[in-house]
């Protein structure tokens, strides 16, 4: 695995509570008291101590080394979610992607879907690239060249030919990408998805605690979709197309 990341914001964090927190402690403070943990090899109290930051903030250098702690203690679908949360956060990272990769060589489930259409593919390989916040700024950096173009030519200090073509090239680009921030919304509203991170799952046909209903297992480090819900239940469905219930605690959700 790649070094451990110490840069972190600093946040300040008032009356949290509990035996790691108290009026005035930092998150950086703490983040760097979780990496000391970590550089001595107690990496089961590293991770107690990330865990606990996590329930007050986020931050993808937080989640490349709670998913490094988990790895080092063989948990392997801990890791795999925590590398793809700190992705969720900042999807062009290359620490988090290389390690995600490093673990995702060990999961036991590897499902190889067949090539699609190159540009469908190409589409959504860059839509993993970019995060919500990077469309809709590009989306309006277009939109206000285009104005600024649209003024330029209204004014005469660019030639009106130019200045519309100009202006309508940045126009398309800005309905494009807004299009594609659309596309993204709706994925992470509709899409709810998860990581297995139990060592071996029973999947059952239905939400019953009887062998008889046992039709697949799943090992732990494998991303599935939740498509459904009940109080000890989920119905996770695979990329192959298989589909079953598991206990709710045996997939985190992404």
């Amino acid at each position: 695995m790649r070094l451990l990341k110490l840069s972190f914001p600093l946040i300040v964090l008032f009356g949290l509570g509990g035996s790691l927190w108290g009026q005035g402690v930092t998150a950086d403070s703490l983040f760097r008291y979780g990496n000391r943990l970590f550089d001595q090899e107690r990496y089961e109290n590293a991770i107690r101590v990330y865990e606990a930051l996590l329930q007050e903030v986020e931050h993808p250098y937080l989640y490349y080394n709670l998913g490094n702690a988990y790895f080092r203690m063989g948990e392997i679908g801990k890791a795999v979610w925590a590398y793809e949360k700190g992705l969720q956060f900042k999807p062009r990272d290359k620490d988090l992607r290389f390690n995600l990769d490093i673990v995702k060589a060990r999961v036991v489930d590897r499902i190889t879907l067949p090539e699609g259409f190159f540009l469908v593919d190409l589409y959504g390989a860059l839509k993993k690239q970019v995060t919500l916040y990077d469309l809709l700024l590009l989306g309006g950096i277009l939109l206000a060249t285009a104005m600024f173009l649209y003024f330029l030519s209204a004014f005469r200090f660019l030639p009106m030919k130019i200045g519309r073509r100009s202006m309508g090239l940045f126009l398309v680009l800005a309905v494009l990408i807004h299009g594609m921030a659309l596309d993204k919304y709706w994925e992470i509203t509709d899409l709810q998805e998860g990581v297995v991170v139990n060592p071996l799952v029973n999947v059952r046909s239905a939400p019953v605690e009887r062998e008889e209903m046992v039709i697949f297992q799943v090992h732990e480090g494998l991303k599935v979709e939740i498509t459904n819900q009940q109080p000890d239940w989920i119905e996770i469905i695979l990329l192959d197309g298989k589909k079953g219930w598991v206990p709710v605690s045996a997939v985190w959700y992404l």
